[in-house]
């Protein structure tokens, strides 16, 4: 009976013993974080697939050292030119460096690189970039996107913001950086702009030396707009530079309206205060412009698919018995009552007149009765 009663009592502690070890003391299940396994792993590659490498990676590569393509190398049967003899072309000769190049550096750990970072290459480094292609990738300026190269040529066609275009552009050819010209010419293509957007870049006369702009252009498109062997003078750089957005495939935003109404003296002599010209788009906004050149600005803006037209004013109507006007020799003169003074302050003044809809009231609203009709209706809206 007593060796009974020790086995029912060791039985019952080992269930104790079992019970508490299935369920020890600790954090409530809903507190237990429960990772999948390479859960961590997966994130970090994900927060790194976007990161560019060290310079000391990119220095490491430029210095790895490479035997030097020979395009017509002898073979071990002595002296012959492979291919039967036959000369390679220039497309095979680039294709058999590429590949010769790329089997030296096949251990070699892939280099990423800032678009911005190659575009600012001089000749040296640019050159031992090229032979060492098969390794490099080159970021995109805003996104998660990176660029190949295969030996001189960066493969593929690309969207970004024109400010960022020109950016390169200029790194570019300050660095005298080939290569980078033809593909930002070439390869990249402007993000749509807005109206605004476009009229709003008409500011920037200083933003960019005009050299910059200038080789943008073609040769025949810099004829055609500022005449044979003329250069782009700076006061005409925004004009020009909106001029390259077109040429580079650029667009304006489907969903924005696409009228410019420009409102402008027809003479210029007498006028006060400063040379603004008065430019009014499609949504409503009304801009002042400085040092626009006119008809470059509508044949720019026309290129673009704008609805542009211009109002050349005349006579400006200010209050009942005041008003410009221009007089005999195309001079300017302000009428009150019965006293006439040379000179008129027409930006103010026409931006008065456009704010309060008296454009109406202008001699020249016969001449331009539907634009001055349309821009009171927009202003209106």
């Amino acid at each position: 009976m007593i060796k009974f009663l020790l086995i029912l009592i060791t039985v019952f502690f080992l269930n104790v013993n079992s019970f508490s070890q299935e369920l020890p003391d600790g954090p409530d299940d809903d507190k237990i974080d429960f990772a999948i396994p390479g859960e961590n792993e997966k994130l970090t590659e994900t927060d790194d697939i976007c990161e560019t490498s060290p310079h000391s990676e990119l220095l490491n590569l430029l210095n790895v050292k490479l035997k030097k393509f020979n395009p017509i190398p002898e073979d071990r049967r002595g002296g012959e030119v492979r291919g039967g003899g036959s000369q390679l072309t220039p497309d095979e000769v680039t294709t058999n460096s590429i590949r010769f190049y790329a089997e030296q550096l096949k251990d070699e750990k892939p280099v990423k690189i800032r678009i911005e970072t190659f575009t600012s290459l001089g000749k040296g480094p640019l050159t031992s970039l090229i032979d060492r292609s098969s390794k490099v990738f080159l970021k995109h300026p805003t996104e998660c996107k990176f660029f190949s190269l295969y030996g001189d040529q960066i493969i593929g066609s690309y969207a970004m913001s024109f400010d960022n275009i020109l950016r390169l552009y200029a790194n570019a050819v300050n660095k005298k950086n080939q290569i980078a010209q033809d593909f930002i010419r070439t390869q990249l293509v402007p993000a749509p702009m807005s109206l605004d957007e476009a009229i709003r870049s008409l500011y920037d006369d200083y933003g960019y030396q005009q050299n910059i702009i200038e080789s943008l252009l073609p040769e025949d498109v810099k004829n055609l707009f500022f005449g044979e062997n003329s250069l782009v003078s700076i006061a005409d750089v925004a004009e020009s530079k909106l001029l390259a957005f077109s040429l580079l495939g650029g667009k304006i935003d489907q969903f924005q309206s696409y009228e410019i109404f420009i409102v402008a003296p027809k003479s210029k002599k007498g006028l006060l205060g400063s040379n603004e010209t008065i430019v009014i788009s499609g949504t409503g906004e009304i801009y002042e412009v400085p040092l626009l050149n006119i008809p470059l600005a509508l044949n720019v803006m026309r290129s673009l698919g704008f609805n542009a037209k211009i109002i050349l004013i005349t006579h400006l109507y200010i209050q009942d018995d005041s008003f410009c006007r221009v007089g005999d020799g195309g001079s300017w003169y302000h009428y009150k009552g019965k006293i006439k003074k040379a000179g008129c302050d027409f930006l103010s003044n026409a931006i008065m007149a456009l704010r309060e809809n008296t454009l109406s009231l202008s001699d020249d609203y016969g001449t331009y009765k539907y634009s001055i009709d349309r821009v009171n209706q927009i202003l209106n809206n």
